[in-house]
Parts: structure tokens; C-alpha cells; sequence
């Protein structure tokens, strides 16, 4: 049978009240670490599946609801509490975080039996089981009682939060009306930049919007990953819970420090400052051209944790844009290199390094020490910032 597990996690008692950007941040660790679950193991060792999640985060702390396909509910409650415990273990940012509760409040049946029947008879009144039911799936989903944020975000499958076929949540549709409302600050482009045929309009303003928003999400993670490199002393290899870096070319890992980021972020921001001017111009930098890419990733991640568009939906649309944002694609290459350090295949064999890839790189003005230094024709008249060079 199917349940829903809601989950209460805490901060350390040192910390009295987390921020926005402390909220964007435990949300996204939460979400990458729970879309890599499909099950656990029970108690007598039967499997139990990880159906979906949803998280919420506020000052006080984060409400994980997870839809579990377990034979019993302390089954269920056992394994939702599992999961979450083996994630704040394996986490350096969370690892202090305490699981205050595990339990269900309802079955996905029972939702669906109270739903299907004030379907059937849409005009009579609810029964007092049916308030009672009715009550209890409120509670389910808002026990937290926390205010609204942006930083929440539902798991890829079918949402816990059951509703009629082809029906539009209503955080689906005030993400909707937010994204339509950011696309007008994308100006540097015209709706058309994500649909040549202008035949959909409205998916192309939200993939705008999203773009906008993306660059907040962004730059809130990329602060976040600085800080956590930098208490650290680390470099991304060798880090636990990072938000963003992650999602660079995994050859370099090694290279990206504190530093790094700090001038990853003054990439970001110029490429973000140029999307909302009158004038674009293409990235001048491998640098720019990946905090455009990571722009563009999480603005496929924002429509589809929000159920506006799917990960397949939105790809025609960010392809055509990046025709237009970034026609020289070279640093695609860059993410089909593994690694860039030496191995050995065999011990009877000579040794095999990266110094001819590394050379074809820089051939091609793609090696790390090179990611900052503006392209030759990028002939602007702007200068390069300090602390670039």
C-alpha cells in the first residue's frame, strides 16, 4: 500500500533561524540527495520503494512528505525515517540536523477514496468521517505551518498531493503567473529566441521567466558552495553537498577552490547583468559561457519542479536559445573529458596521461588556466575585472 510519510528535520540548537539564502540551500542538498533514492530495505528485508517527495523549509527548520510503497504503516514510518537519517549522515552541511518525527497521517487510498467520492457527489455535504479525512490530508500537507517561500521543491514522479487528472495545482499556477511576470526583464531577447516559429508564446515567456529566475537560484547556490570550500579549505573533489560546482566539467574538479568560485560568480553576474540589458552580447570567456549553461540547467529544473513544463518539454526551447545566447559551443567538449590526471591502463604498459588532451585543450582555449581570458573577438570596449586575471 501506498503512504504518505511526513518527516520534521531541525537545525543544531545554535542556530536560531535560518535565512533565505540557509533555506535555498537545504532544499537543494534535500533534493539532490532524495532524487537519487528509489528504495530501502525493510525491516524483513522486502523492499520498499521511494515513490515521491516534496520539501519545505522555513526559519524554524524543513517538513520532508514522502510517498512510500511499504506492506504496513510502521513499515512506512520506519523507512521514510531510514532515508532521512542515512542523508543527514552522509551530508557535511547537514550532519548536525536532527529528525524530529516520522509518521503517516494518511494512505494514498484513503486520499483517493475521499476524493473520488466527493467527485461522485459533487452537491452533498461531507460526512463527519469525511471532514475528519478531510482534516487529516490538510494537516498531512501543512502540519509545518510555514510561510511561503521559493524554497521548496517536489520530487520528478507523480506529486503526493493527489488531484484530478489534467488539474493545475495552485502553486503550479502562482509559478505560472510569477514566471510570466519575470520574463519582461529578460530584454535583451525577444520571445522568439526559444521558439523561432512563434507559434507558442506563453511556453516560451516561462522558459524567460525562468531564466530570470534561475539566476538568483544560481548565484544564491554558488555563495553558498564558496562558503562551504572555504570553511573547508577544499577543493569540489574533495567536498560533500556542493550546489553547483557539481555541475561543472568533472576533469577540472580539482581546480575548483574558493578562488574559483569567487570569479565564477563575477562571470555569472555579467552574463546575468547582460540579460537583462537592451543589448546582449555572447559570452567573451569559457567562464561566462558555463554560468550561462548553469543558468539554462536550472531554469529547466525550476518548470519542472514546478509541473509547468517537463525536462523533455523545455529542451526544444533552451536549444533554441542557446543558438542565439551562445553560438560558439566549444566548451560542450569540455564535459566528455573524464579526467585530465595521469593513469597507468596496465603495469607492463607505458604510462597513459592527459598531457595530450590538456594540449588539445589549450588548442583550443579550453584549459582551465585559460576559462577566464576573453576570446579574441570579443572587441567590446569593456575591460576584464581585476580579479580575473
Amino acid at each position: 500500500m501506498d503512504y504518505v510519510v511526513t518527516a520534521g528535520l531541525r537545525p543544531p540548537v545554535d542556530i536560531s533561524k535560518l535565512d533565505p539564502l540557509q533555506q535555498e540551500g537545504v532544499v537543494s542538498v534535500l533534493d539532490h540527495q532524495l532524487g537519487r533514492v528509489e528504495g530501502v530495505a525493510g525491516p524483513e528485508e522486502e523492499d520498499i520503494d521511494v515513490l515521491d517527495y516534496r520539501i519545505e523549509v522555513g526559519p524554524d527548520g524543513s517538513t520532508v512528505m514522502l510517498a512510500v510503497d511499504a506492506p504496513s504503516l510502521s513499515a512506512a514510518e520506519n523507512a521514510a525515517a531510514n532515508v532521512l537519517r542515512e542523508i543527514l549522515l552522509d551530508s557535511q552541511v547537514l550532519e548536525h540536523w536532527t529528525l524530529t518525527h516520522s509518521e503517516v497521517k494518511i494512505t494514498e487510498d484513503e486520499f483517493n477514496e475521499s476524493l473520488a467520492a466527493a467527485e461522485q457527489h459533487p452537491g452533498s455535504e461531507f460526512s463527519e468521517a469525511d471532514e475528519r479525512l478531510q482534516a487529516e490530508v490538510e494537516d498531512a500537507f501543512d502540519q509545518a505551518d510555514l510561510p511561503e517561500s521559493d524554497s521548496w521543491r517536489t520530487g520528478s514522479a507523480a506529486t503526493a498531493e493527489a488531484r484530478s487528472p489534467g488539474a493545475e495545482s495552485p502553486e503550479t499556477e502562482n509559478w505560472r503567473i510569477r514566471l510570466h511576470e519575470l520574463s519582461d526583464r529578460l530584454r535583451a531577447f525577444a520571445p522568439n529566441a526559444f521558439d523561432a516559429s512563434g507559434v507558442n508564446e506563453q511556453r516560451a515567456n516561462l522558459a524567460a521567466g525562468a531564466l530570470i529566475h534561475a539566476v538568483s537560484v544560481v548565484t544564491d547556490e554558488l555563495f553558498y558552495d564558496e562558503l562551504a570550500l572555504t570553511v573547508n579549505d577544499a577543493t569540489a573533489d574533495g567536498a560533500v553537498g556542493l550546489l553547483v560546482l557539481e555541475e561543472l566539467p568533472p576533469c577540472y574538479q580539482h581546480n575548483y577552490d574558493a578562488r574559483f568560485t569567487r570569479s565564477l560568480l563575477l562571470c555569472s553576474a555579467a552574463v546575468a547583468t547582460r540579460l537583462t540589458g537592451t543589448r546582449w552580447q555572447p559570452p567573451r570567456c569559457v567562464a561566462e559561457a558555463l554560468a550561462l549553461r548553469l543558468f539554462i540547467n536550472e531554469a529547466r529544473v525550476v518548470l519542472e519542479a514546478t509541473e509547468l513544463m517537463s525536462w523533455d518539454e523545455s529542451a526544444p526551447l533552451f536549444e533554441s536559445f542557446s543558438a542565439h545566447a551562445c553560438p560558439d559551443n566549444a566548451y560542450e567538449e569540455l564535459f566528455a573529458v573524464e579526467t585530465i590526471t595521469a593513469e597507468r591502463s596496465d603495469a607492463s604498459e607505458e604510462p597513459v596521461t592527459g598531457e595530450a588532451v590538456e594540449q588539445r585543450l589549450r588548442t583550443r582555449g579550453l584549459a582551465f588556466d585559460q576559462w577566464f581570458n576573453k576570446y579574441e573577438d570579443a572587441g567590446s570596449g569593456t575591460g576584464q575585472h581585476p580579479y580575473l586575471g
